[in-house]
């Protein structure tokens, strides 16, 4: 097979293609054989000859000449696996299994609450059925004797009658502790006393009688500012004492035998007013309504 090419110049060159011999002839201007000099195969035929074919083109049937044939199914052409990084390429594998102990953990947390959550619940439904109130406090008569606040150190006698009641109607109060003080105005504690513990049943009350003396020993000697003071208002012809109590208090149901409340009390009973006639070393408690005693805890 002969074709003719024309090339850029004007030059027309006539080439012969033979497929048989697989030879290409082309006419040219290179120098013959003899003119070369003695033909040296390069390169070397121990190894098969190098063959480059453009970008893009394939050899026949996929195959390059002087190597082993390619695999089925490889192309040349296809874009390379992208390239392997640090960190990349680990098959997702199982979660981590959690320790053993993490569920009977949740089971106590759980357990926990409920417990809570029901001792909540129990102590309110009891408190709202049981009502508990505090004790009621009111001063009914007061008396003082022998009171000279000009002898060092100060004497006086406070006989005091003090309604207790107790307003709960599912709880009865034991008063097992009470301490009971007598105060100058809130300045001072001219006095103090002890009392036998008490029992109330529910929706009951009883009467206590506080007896408090001073001046039988220097040890409990009230301040001779504090004296002078009272020795003063006595003048005037009227003293203002406070009355305090401490009380240890349990409420306790019979209803519920498991139920059971202790608490501190704290009462104050003011504006007890103590008239003296004459300079009389003896005084009464001011005739007037009174509001019952303050309490605390």
């Amino acid at each position: 097979m002969a074709y003719q090419r024309d090339y850029p110049d004007g030059r027309a060159v006539e080439s012969n293609y033979q497929t048989a011999a697989a030879t290409i002839h082309v006419e040219s201007t290179t120098p013959s054989a003899s003119q070369q000099g003695p033909h040296v195969p390069w390169p070397p035929q121990s190894q098969p000859p190098h063959v480059f074919y453009p970008p893009g083109v394939l050899p026949p049937n996929g195959q390059f000449t002087g190597y082993a044939p390619l695999p089925p199914g490889y192309n040349p052409q296809a874009q390379p696996p992208p390239a392997f990084y640090y960190g990349q390429g680990y098959a997702a594998g199982s979660p981590p299994r959690r320790g053993g102990f993490a569920w009977p953990c949740r089971c106590f947390l759980i357990f926990l609450i409920v417990i809570i959550m029901l001792l909540v619940v129990s102590r309110i439904i009891i408190w709202a059925t049981l009502l508990p109130r505090f004790p009621i406090f009111h001063v009914d008569k007061m008396s003082v004797t022998n009171f000279n606040a000009d002898a060092n150190p100060v004497t006086g006698k406070w006989d005091t009658k003090v309604t207790v009641e107790n307003p709960n109607k599912k709880l009865d109060m034991y008063l097992d502790k009470v301490e009971a003080f007598m105060n100058y105005g809130d300045k001072y504690d001219v006095g103090f006393t002890w009392k036998k513990p008490m029992f109330l049943e529910s929706r009951n009350q009883t009467t206590m009688r506080v007896v408090i003396t001073t001046g039988t020993s220097a040890h409990y000697a009230v301040p001779l500012w504090i004296a002078q003071d009272m020795g003063q208002d006595k003048k005037n012809g009227a003293v203002n004492f406070v009355m305090r109590f401490r009380i240890w208090a349990t409420l306790k149901s019979r209803s519920w035998a498991w139920f059971r409340r202790s608490l501190v009390l704290y009462i104050e009973c003011d504006d007890l007013k103590v008239q003296f006639w004459g300079g009389s070393k003896n005084g009464t408690l001011e005739s007037k309504d009174r509001e019952d005693c303050d309490i605390s805890t």
